[in-house]
């Protein structure tokens, strides 16, 4: 039993304390904004998409303002049952203070499919709000054969039973997919799994995709799959959802299969069981979940070769790109910094764009170029922008002009390669303070050459002429002559000098930064390999390998080449095993970038071995 002296301490006690409370509640709402702006209605039409004949259907229609008058449009075809049934319900949120409202109201609408099949439309409906009129989308709706269709499948919740048990047959199944069957290597192609279904699934259980071997692979992100969607597939009826989606790209040409892989779903069917006694019979069928395992069918692949003839500055773009650069400056000074950005953006295989090939003049000391990628999520990967910033140096003064850069990619649409191109940059180096290099002038040719002046005389007529002895040796032109050349070997001697020396200060410096410089890049792919970041690690090992030899033997990155180190090997006398070793370490960091990942272990050990070679090239090559 209640004691009812306390009765009287209670309602004193929400009174001084929760009043205030919810009299700042009342005002608050009797504040907000009711109603939305005319030309901000959202106002939806839903309905299935496909349709059995004589099928019936619910056609609702949601809308997030009062509405003053409301007109659904003409059924035509198909056969009105009832409504409309209305609805309403709200929302209240509020963030950083502000508090905000939002309703909405539903009009629904029982409806018959017609008998004849056929592609239907409905009309948009017409809702005034606020005196103004708003129209809701048009809904297309094709209907099928008049089979009777089973029970709507879900994935996950209590459903009504399928009126058949599922088999794993042809009301259940699982299916990749494909845009394209045929393509060129390097070619975008989207891959899904799709699972099609005619029977209740209540669970799918986690599975491994396929493998896609000699394709690079993108996963796109999908959303957890929650509701099923009808389809027409054939002269029936599905309900379908797709599971996961990757963009393949094939390094390969030739026919290529991928192999068929297994998922596992939970399904409800319906059972019949025995009465045990009289209250069976008022509980009506029963419930049995069985799990089916289903196989998807292999799916086969024509990949065609590139065409040959292909652009000198083909760089494996396959897609369709757009080029473009800029420069932080033409108006520099010796020893300071000049950045150029080179953008590479469109669609295609952006992730797999090697590096362009730069042409900065010889006396710009250029660093190797950063790069970035960023793909754009919101188009399922198949577009992005490729970011290179390369940084160089001038050493002299003068005027010089940063040449064009170029791209060649291959557009499978039109199957022609095409080349863009930027535009070149003109700089004008000024000489430092404190700076005692000569001035170059590097964009000078024949035409900037002017005649100053005329210094032929006439010829005299009215002379006698006679011959007069001329000895080379002992006179005195012959003095200055040979003192002249004497002084101007020197100083030619003297310049040159500084220029090798300067040299080979930069080629020592390089050098001596080689060993540490590759221990640098050695480290951090050692970092992205425990961070498990496959490419990356791959990419940074390439280059620690080969920007070790760039800095160890002074050759500019975009000219060293396979056949240019087995050159420089052979004379400087390293070994056979060695050159076999760097050149498989190189290859496999290449090639890994491309395959679908390869063990940690293996990871390591090519780590170690990257570490060891690079020891050794360290000892073997010569300064």
């Amino acid at each position: 039993m209640v004691n009812m002296r306390y009765i009287p301490a209670m309602e004193r006690l929400l009174t001084y304390k929760l009043f205030p409370v919810m009299l700042t509640m009342i005002v608050a709402s009797l504040a907000m904004p009711v109603h939305a702006d005319a030309q901000d209605v959202s106002f939806k039409a839903n309905a299935p998409k496909v349709l059995r004949a004589g099928e019936q259907f619910q056609l609702e229609y949601v809308i997030d303002a009062n509405v003053d008058e409301f007109n659904p449009p003409e059924f035509g075809a198909f056969r009105f049952l009832g409504g409309p049934s209305q609805g309403s319900s709200t929302s209240m949120s509020i963030i950083n203070g502000k508090t905000s409202r939002v309703s909405t109201y539903s009009f629904t609408y029982y409806l018959q499919a017609p008998q004849q099949e056929g592609t239907y439309t409905l009309e948009p409906a017409v809702a005034k709000v606020k005196k103004k009129e708003v129209s809701s989308n048009a809904l297309t709706i094709e209907v099928v054969g008049s089979s009777q269709p089973s029970s709507t499948p879900s994935t996950g919740g209590q459903q009504t039973a399928p009126s058949q048990p599922a088999s794993g047959g042809d009301n259940l199944y699982v299916s990749l997919e494909v845009d394209k069957r045929t393509a060129y290597v390097g070619e975008q192609i989207t891959a899904w799994i799709k699972l099609y279904t005619q029977v209740n699934v209540v669970n799918i259980d986690p599975f491994d995709p396929p493998k896609y071997v000699g394709f690079y692979q993108q996963e796109v992100e999908t959303p957890p799959l929650r509701s099923l969607e009808r389809e027409k597939v054939g002269d029936d009826i599905y309900y379908t959802g797709v599971l996961t989606k990757v963009i393949l790209y094939p390094q390969r040409s030739g026919e290529m299969v991928i192999d068929p892989f297994n998922l596992t779903v939970v399904v409800q069917q319906q059972t019949r069981r025995r009465s045990q006694s009289i209250f069976d019979q008022f509980m009506g069928s029963q419930f049995d979940h069985k799990r089916i395992t289903l196989q998807s069918k292999p799916v086969k692949l024509t990949i065609n070769p590139l065409p040959p003839n292909q652009p000198p500055d083909f760089n494996g773009a396959v897609g369709r790109f757009q080029l473009g650069a800029g420069i932080s400056g033409t108006q520099v000074t010796t020893n300071d910094a000049v950045t150029v950005k080179v953008n590479i953006s469109g669609r295609g295989n952006i992730r797999l764009i090697e590096d362009l090939k730069a042409n900065f003049p010889p006396t710009f000391d250029v660093f190797e170029p950063t790069k970035k990628v960023h793909i754009d999520k919101n188009n399922e990967g198949r577009s992005g922008t490729v970011t290179y910033e390369y940084t160089a140096i001038p050493r002299h003064a003068g005027n010089f002009r940063i040449a064009p850069f170029t791209m060649s990619y291959f557009d499978p649409s039109a199957r022609t390669y095409k080349t863009l191109e930027t535009q070149g940059f003109d700089v004008s180096v000024a000489k430092g303070e404190g700076d005692s290099t000569s001035v170059m002038i590097s964009n000078l040719s024949k035409s900037d050459v002017e005649l100053l002046g005329t210094d032929i005389r006439y010829i005299a007529t009215n002379t006698t002429l006679r011959t007069k002895a001329f000895y080379l040796f002992g006179n005195r032109w012959f003095y200055l002559v040979y003192i002249g050349s004497l002084i101007l070997f020197i100083i030619i001697l003297i310049v040159r000098r500084e220029q090798i020396k300067r040299s080979a200060n930069v080629a020592k410096y390089r050098n001596r930064k080689a060993g540490r410089m590759a221990s640098k890049r050695l480290k951090a792919a050692r970092i992205i390999l425990n961070s498990n970041n496959k490419d990356q690690f791959f990419e940074e090992l390439g280059k620690a390998l080969w920007g070790f030899l760039s800095d160890k033997l002074s050759i500019p990155m975009s000219e060293l080449s396979k056949e240019k180190v087995h050159e420089v090997f052979q004379q400087q006398g390293v070994d056979q095993e060695t050159m076999d070793r760097f050149f498989e370490i190189a290859d496999t960091c290449e090639f890994a970038r491309f395959a679908p990942g390869g063990r940690d272990s293996e990871m390591a050990d090519l780590y170690s071995g990257a570490s060891k070679i690079i020891s050794a090239l360290n000892q073997k090559l010569k300064s």
